[in-house]
C-alpha cells in the first residue's frame, strides 16, 4: 500500500487514543483536535460534540464526538497507510506489510522477518521485540466535505486488521472510496471474575463512488 505524505494540509486529527502516563489509552469517543473553532463547532453540530481538554496548544480546538460511526470519504490510494513500524531512539528502525519491509527503509520489498502466526506477532510487539500497527487514514467528513481533509491514526490490532480491506478497495480503484469509521466495544470476564471492557477503532463497508457523487456531495454539503 502506498504511503500517506508528510506534506497535506489538514483541518485536523480525529482520534480514538490519548497519552496517559507515557502510554496510549483507548478512548470511550472520538476526540477531534484543530486550530479552527469554527471546524470544531461544525463537527461537534454533526456528531454530538462536546468541548473537551486540549491535547496540546493553548490554540487548539478540541472536542469529544458521541457519534458510534463517522462516514468519511478517502479520495485517492496516497490517503492510506496500513504498516507495522517500530521506533527507537534514533527513530524508525523497521517498517513492514508483515512480510516486507517497506518504505523508507533501504532494504524496502526484502523479507522482513516478522512471525506469520499473528498470535506470535502481537507478543513480539507487546515486549517490543517486533513491530505495531501504524495504521493511518487522511479524509473528508462525507457529512460535510467542504470542511477539508482530516486524519485519522491508530495503533490498535483491530484497526490495522479491519484497514485491510479497505485499503485494497482504494488500491483497486485508487478512490474515491467511502468508508465507516466505527466505535466498538468489547466485554470480557477476567480470571478473577471482573468484568472489563474496552473500546476500539475499526473501519468497514468500503465503497467506490463515482466521481459525480462526490461532485454532489460536495455542492450539497
Amino acid at each position: 500500500m502506498t504511503q500517506v505524505h508528510g506534506c497535506e494540509e489538514l483541518v485536523g486529527q480525529i482520534t480514538a487514543e490519548e497519552w496517559r502516563t507515557g502510554r496510549l489509552g483507548a478512548l470511550r469517543a472520538w476526540l477531534l483536535t484543530t486550530k479552527s473553532r469554527a471546524v470544531a463547532e461544525r463537527v461537534a453540530e454533526l456528531y454530538q460534540g462536546e468541548t473537551a481538554r486540549a491535547a496540546s496548544g493553548g490554540d487548539l480546538q478540541a472536542r469529544k464526538l458521541r457519534a458510534e460511526s463517522i462516514a468519511v470519504i478517502v479520495a485517492n490510494k496516497t490517503r492510506v497507510r496500513r504498516r507495522l513500524t517500530l521506533q527507537n531512539e534514533r527513530g524508525l528502525v523497521h517498517a513492514c506489510n508483515g512480510s516486507r519491509f517497506l518504505p523508507p527503509m533501504p532494504d524496502e520489498g526484502e523479507v522482513c522477518g516478522c512471525p506469520d502466526d499473528p498470535f506470535e506477532r502481537k507478543a513480539a510487539a507487546r515486549s517490543g521485540a517486533g513491530p505495531r500497527p501504524d495504521g493511518r487514514l487522511v479524509f473528508c467528513l462525507a457529512a460535510a466535505p467542504e470542511l477539508g481533509e482530516f486524519s485519522f491514526k491508530s495503533s490498535t490490532w483491530q484497526f490495522y486488521e479491519s484497514l485491510e480491506s479497505a485499503s485494497r478497495e482504494v488500491e483497486r480503484t485508487d478512490g474515491p472510496v467511502q468508508m465507516e469509521l466505527v466505535l466498538r466495544e468489547q466485554r470480557l470476564a477476567t480470571r478473577s471474575g471482573l468484568d472489563v471492557s474496552f473500546t476500539y477503532p475499526e473501519v468497514h463497508s468500503a465503497q467506490c463512488l463515482p466521481a459525480a457523487k462526490v461532485t454532489d456531495l460536495w455542492l450539497t454539503a
